[in-house]
């Protein structure tokens, strides 16, 4: 049918918000909870990578973690990202379509209010005062 590689790249798009996701959760437990440090963390992530967890985003995580900061020359380039997001509409087409098929997508659905919520990084930071 027309259309039908766009639908499906949507929905891949969607999926790949949960995995996102995800993985930004196990970075902050690892981080924050666990107390691991970058290079600590991109060894875990690509051992992970080895195993059944085996994927490119997996794997982009783990070099992304690893990458010293080349600009300052401390630290790690992941410590000086800004923790705001931006989407073209995909995740949420996702969650809408999920919702007329009647098909249950909480996993993609809390990966876009996620995304919300990081992309109200002014608003965010001024109710943290």
């Amino acid at each position: 049918p027309i259309g039908a590689g766009n639908y499906v790249k949507m929905v891949h798009n969607g999926i790949e918000y949960a995995d996102m996701q995800l993985i930004a959760e196990v970075y902050d437990v690892l981080k924050h909870i666990v107390g691991m440090s970058n290079d600590e963390m991109s060894s875990l992530f690509a051992k992970w990578n080895e195993e059944e967890l085996s994927s490119y985003l997996i794997e982009i995580t783990s070099s992304i973690l690893a990458k010293k900061d080349d600009v300052t020359g401390e630290g790690h380039v992941v410590d000086y990202i800004l923790d705001k997001t931006g989407m073209k509409g995909t995740g949420r087409w996702t969650v809408q379509e999920a919702a007329e098929q009647s098909v249950a997508a909480p996993t993609i659905a809390a990966a876009l209010d996620s995304r919300y919520i990081s992309g109200r990084k002014e608003e965010r930071v001024s109710a943290s005062k």
